[in-house]
Formats: C-alpha cells, sequence, structure tokens
C-alpha cells in the first residue's frame, strides 16, 4: 500500500514563511515515530513532503528505495506535490494542528479525492476544532467539562471560578497562546486592552487544580482502545502556559484507571460521531471527578513514547483494526511509563 503521510507545520506549506519552532519540533517527533512505526511494516510504501530549509527526517526514509521524501522549496511546488502524491497514494495519514481550520481542510481535500483517510472524518474535525461548540455537545451528552464561554460575550457570562482562569483560542492547539489568570479583576484588565477581533476567537475557561492527563485513544466505528493515560508535563511563565512533553502512561491507575478511561472515551464517542483512528483527550484529574478541556481529533505527541511503552506497533495496531476491525486487535500486555521531553 502506497502511505502518504503528511506532517503539515514541516511540510513545507509555510515555505514563504518562518516556522513556528516549538510545532516543528513537535511535528518532527511525532513524524519520526510514525516513519519509524511504518518503515518496520513491509506492506508500506511510504511517501512525505518536506521542508527544504528543514534537515533530512528519518534515516527510513532516506535509505529505502521503497519510501520518497519530497523536498519543497516554493508555495507553487508544494502544491504541485501535495495535488501529487494525493493522486498517487492509496491512503493518507494526516499530523496537522486544527487552527484556522487547517486540519478540517486537509482531511475534506483527501475525501474529495476519493483516498483512504487514515483519521477523524472531516464532520467530527470540524465540531472538536471549535472548543465552544464541542464543550457544548459534551455537555449535551452529560460529560463533565470546563465552564467556558466565549470572551466576546464574558461580559454577560461572567462566571465565579476560584482557581483562576484560562484564555486560549478556540480554535488552539496544544498550550499555543494559552494564558493564565489568577483572578477575575486581571483577567478582566487584561479583556479590557484586548481589540474585539481577538475577544470573538478566544475561549475563557475555568481553571481546575489537578492533575493535566491526557487519554491516547485508537477508535473505530463502534469501539474504544485506550492506549495511554498520560501525565501532561505544564509550566508556567508569568501568565502563560508552557506545554514541556509528558510521561507515557504516567498516571497511576489508583488516580485513574484504564476502565474508568475507558468508560469516558466510549461517551465522547457516542457523543462525537467520526471519530477514528487516533485520538486525543486532554482532561484534569481532582480527587471528585475527571473533567474534559480538549479534544485533539488527530494524532498527539504522546505518540512519540507509544511503542516503547507498549512494546507494538502503533501503527500496526491501526492498519489492522482498518482491515479487520478493532475485535482482531491483539491485547495489549505492557503500559511501561516513558518520558517525553520537548
Amino acid at each position: 500500500m502506497k502511505l502518504f503521510v503528511y506532517e503539515h507545520i514541516t511540510s513545507g506549506a509555510l515555505i514563504d514563511q518562518d516556522l513556528p519552532s516549538c510545532l516543528a519540533r513537535e511535528g518532527d517527533e511525532m513524524l519520526s515515530a510514525v516513519l519509524a512505526d511504518c518503515h518496520a511494516l513491509p506492506q508500506l510504501e511510504l511517501s512525505i513532503l518536506r521542508d527544504a530549509r528543514l534537515p533530512n527526517i528519518s534515516n527510513a526514509i532516506d535509505d529505502d528505495v521503497r519510501h520518497q521524501c519530497n523536498k519543497i522549496s516554493s508555495p507553487s511546488e508544494f502544491q504541485q506535490l501535495w495535488l501529487q502524491n494525493l493522486k498517487l497514494c492509496n491512503a493518507v495519514f494526516i499530523i496537522a494542528p486544527e487552527t484556522n481550520n487547517v486540519l478540517t481542510k486537509l482531511q475534506q481535500q483527501v475525501h474529495d479525492h476519493g483516498k483512504m483517510i487514515l483519521g477523524c472524518q472531516p464532520a467530527a474535525i470540524a465540531l472538536t476544532t471549535n472548543k465552544l461548540s464541542c464543550d457544548q455537545q459534551l455537555n449535551h451528552h452529560n460529560i463533565t467539562t470546563s465552564t467556558s464561554c466565549l470572551a466576546s460575550n464574558w461580559p454577560q457570562q461572567r462566571f465565579v471560578q476560584p482557581d483562576g482562569y484560562i484564555m486560549k483560542p478556540i480554535d488552539g492547539a496544544g498550550c499555543v497562546d494559552t494564558l493564565i489568570f489568577d483572578s477575575v479583576s486581571e483577567l478582566e484588565q487584561h479583556l479590557f486592552q484586548q481589540p474585539i477581533e481577538v475577544l470573538q476567537h478566544n475561549l475563557i475557561q475555568a481553571y481546575h487544580q489537578g492533575i493535566a492527563a491526557s487519554l491516547s485513544l485508537l477508535i473505530s466505528e463502534n469501539d474504544v482502545l485506550v492506549l495511554a493515560i498520560n501525565q501532561q508535563q505544564i509550566s508556567r511563565e508569568h501568565n502563560k502556559l508552557i506545554f514541556n512533553g509528558c510521561v507515557v502512561n504516567g498516571i497511576s491507575p489508583i488516580i485513574f484507571s484504564i476502565s474508568e478511561a475507558l468508560l469516558l472515551a466510549k461517551k465522547i464517542q457516542q457523543a462525537i460521531p467520526g471519530l477514528w483512528g487516533f485520538v486525543g483527550i486532554d482532561l484534569v484529574l481532582t480527587n471528585q471527578k475527571a473533567i474534559v478541556i480538549d479534544i485533539n481529533p488527530r494524532l498527539t505527541t504522546s505518540y512519540v513514547g507509544l511503542r516503547q511503552s507498549l512494546s507494538t506497533n502503533p501503527m500496526e495496531l491501526l492498519l489492522l483494526m482498518k482491515e479487520q476491525g478493532m475485535k482482531s486487535l491483539p491485547p495489549i500486555m505492557q503500559h511501561q511509563q516513558v518520558d517525553i521531553i520537548l
């Protein structure tokens, strides 16, 4: 099978602008892990796009005649090779942020070309990209989320949260442009200084003291497999939150078990049809409950440590699930802790 593995930030799609360094580093980490896992599967022929300003990504690509790396030096070259790879491949695996509907648009193009999408359906991506709409959908299905409102609606929908407040883009990825405020006065002072277009594109969310965690899931049309329950490593610099990495399968089952994670994941699957493949769920674990913060309808950084943690090739699981269904997957016998430092 000819598989087009596309990582947006490092692909050359941004060849006419400066690369966001933190996202490019995360993108390279995820792309390298996916390529290594795919290279171990002899039935796959791989192709990627690569920003010519970046170093070579993987010996698995460079040293194997089965695979092809297309270097991108201009916007026109990117467009030509993006369409060419779409035409020649059998299936596409996309790694991209939701911001500005990038992931939705890319998946829709794959769908329009009639190619196999190894990922979520465009409608599910569109819903989860808008964090306010996603929260409303989850609340409708009695899934606990953090209280939130559009920043421009704060005067009408103002709420009190003793732990503080988060302000973040409504379609953001990770901790990019995520701010934290300890009091309502600090938040409102910041809001007062922002133009209306910023307020209309940002979400105010209640901040909760607890353990920052995430779920790494593999989702089929009618079933869910919990691959990992991860501890997120998030620091604070002044009023900015910084994502520093995670500990894959770093949450003790005493705090949050596989069975609890599976129950929550199945509720989310029922609430949002079209989630398929690798999906990440960001949570805050408090003494009373698990609070859903974000749904990532895509591969997340925790993938980098999955193969070592599970002693199983996750891409092999994904392809086996696509061909034969979730019931065909072998049981996962290991959930080892693996540190990922960015």
